[in-house]
């Protein structure tokens, strides 16, 4: 056979290879339900996202399941990503919504953590998380009237390593202000509430759940906001990052705002088949430009600024390799052993 008669047969192959393995996709998709399983509680901002991809990436996918939300919040997050880790199927047919904090719990060695966050497959990120520290407006005004305070300022949180108690950790590693966390609230909601209820007298909330279901308390006193960017609506909140004048200090904050980097991204347990990995990414990045979940986005004031997979990806794996001497200065800034 000559050279070229063999890649012509070559290409072929290839040709023919392509619309099988698009059929065998959609041969596995067809009838079948995706389920999404959320972190976080239904109505917070986990939730919310987890519901809006859920209503238009099931029509990018070959054979066009039908998606759902389950919600599985607690320890944390753990409870979710371990449940996808360990149980899950491994088929293509469960999609976890973890916190965003499920790589940097695990480089700060919380107890009861069974999977390891780069060995999952990581289909995208619908948007990049950033929270907000927040007080009423009877405790301060400012951040000097806040560290000017001779008593401790009571933050609620849900449980050390969570994202909220990271942000309200870092606040007096980065400043003069005195504090006391209170821990053990179930979610944002309960804790939400008991700012209300004044039982506290700050709080860290994701910036979207606070613009989506607890706008109130966006009238209180914003201090500081996490991320490496200000967030377009709060551009004269400063970042906690700014806060930190130390640069010892500051290189310790940039480790936990990898968090606020990962925001709501999505993946599957490790050992889902490379070619469903790979459809449900393509879905993933087509419904990211679906114009419909782009209006429906604007209509309830979500943010969308998406990432592919492979991206996602390597941040992990960037952010699980960061070396032992940051991990511990890491540990000791937010009280954590």
């Amino acid at each position: 056979m000559k050279k070229t008669d063999a890649m012509l047969l070559a290409l072929g192959l290839t040709l023919v290879a392509l619309p099988a393995a698009a059929d065998d996709i959609a041969d596995f998709y067809k009838g079948r339900t995706i389920t999404i399983t959320s972190a976080g509680g239904a109505g917070g901002g986990y939730g919310v996202y987890a519901l809006l991809l859920s209503e238009h990436i099931g029509k990018y996918i070959p054979g066009n399941p039908k998606v759902i939300v389950t919600y599985m919040p607690g320890a944390g997050g753990v409870n979710a990503a371990n449940h996808a880790f360990n149980v899950a199927p491994k088929d293509g047919s469960a999609i976890l919504g973890p916190l965003q904090s499920v790589a940097t719990l695990q480089l700060l060695g919380k107890k009861g953590i069974r999977y390891d966050a780069a060995k999952f497959e990581w289909i995208g990120r619908m948007a990049e998380t950033t929270s907000g520290f927040v007080v009423h407006r009877s405790v301060a005004t400012s951040l000097a009237a806040l560290e000017a305070r001779k008593t401790p300022t009571i933050v609620g949180v849900t449980q050390p390593g969570a994202p909220n108690y990271i942000l309200a950790a870092l606040m007096p590693y980065c400043t003069g202000m005195k504090e006391k966390l209170v821990s053990g609230y179930k979610g944002s909601a309960p804790t939400a509430l008991a700012f209300k209820r004044k039982e506290v007298d700050g709080v860290a909330l994701p910036l979207d759940s606070l613009r989506l279901v607890y706008s109130d308390i966006l009238k209180e006193t914003m201090i500081a906001q996490t991320g490496f960017e200000r967030a377009r609506d709060f551009p004269n909140v400063p970042l906690v990052l700014d806060l930190c004048k130390d640069p010892a200090k500051k290189k310790v904050v940039e480790v936990f705002q990898v968090q606020e980097v990962m925001g709501r991204s999505y993946a599957v347990p490790p050992g889902t088949p490379a070619a469903r990995v790979a459809a449900l990414r393509t879905a993933f990045d087509a419904a990211m430009k679906d114009r419909d979940l782009l209006a429906t986005a604007k209509e309830r004031k979500l943010e969308i600024n998406p990432l592919k997979g492979p991206e996602v990806q390597k941040i992990v794996a960037r952010h699980i390799a960061t070396e032992s001497a940051t991990i511990a200065a890491a540990k000791r800034a937010v009280g954590l052993k």
